[in-house]
């Protein structure tokens, strides 16, 4: 084997960004253990990668690094479950992990066409389980934003001029001043319906 051929062939530089398939990362480090320049001349290259990123890196904003922080932190506290401690919903939310969450709440027979349960209501928050069999009337919110998340059942929402349909999973934020009326498509809708004041 040429070694300084292997070497300038780009192999290595390949393997330390992870652009080869399993089989040649192997092939690369049975090549290493047979040939210990080969190996220091990997290293070297991994350690010049590290420096390059470390000195070029771009950190996000303050603002930017906050949010992100703070849908972590929000994604993990769905996860948790602790009903002292509720996360908002929000676009990354998980319908199961809240539907675990909202189980306590549930009723275990519908003897009304709609039950609303509210299950957090600080820091401006207000979230509530909403079982319904019937269709919700138009209303407009002028101090509170408005969004929720679809857990069981298929529903229109009609926004404006916009209609939206939703099933398990599906999710809307209701902009401010914005006229909206939500149509139950089937036998009853469970959704986690969240206000947080302007």
């Amino acid at each position: 084997m040429n070694i300084q051929e292997y070497i300038d062939s780009g192999i290595l530089y390949d393997y330390s960004i992870g652009l080869l398939s399993d089989t040649e990362k192997t092939a690369v480090e049975q090549v290493c253990a047979r040939h210990p320049e080969i190996k220091t001349e990997l290293l070297s290259l991994q350690q010049s990668l590290e420096s390059y990123v470390v000195e070029t890196a771009v950190w996000p904003a303050a603002a930017l690094q906050e949010s992100i922080w703070s849908t972590l932190d929000n994604i993990n506290k769905e996860k948790t479950g602790n009903l002292s401690d509720l996360p908002v919903v929000n676009k990354y939310s998980d319908h199961n992990n809240w539907k675990r969450i909202v189980m306590p709440f549930m009723p275990k027979e519908m003897k009304e066409d709609r039950i609303i349960k509210t299950i957090r209501q600080s820091g401006g928050v207000t979230q509530m389980l909403v079982v319904s069999k019937t269709d919700v009337e138009e209303e407009v919110h002028e101090l509170e934003h408005e969004s929720f998340i679809i857990l069981e059942g298929e529903c229109e929402c009609y926004v404006g001029d916009n209609i939206y349909r939703l099933g398990p999973g599906g999710f809307l934020e209701i902009p401010l001043h914005a006229s909206h009326n939500v149509k139950v498509l089937s036998p009853h809708v469970v959704a986690v319906l969240q206000h947080i004041a302007v």
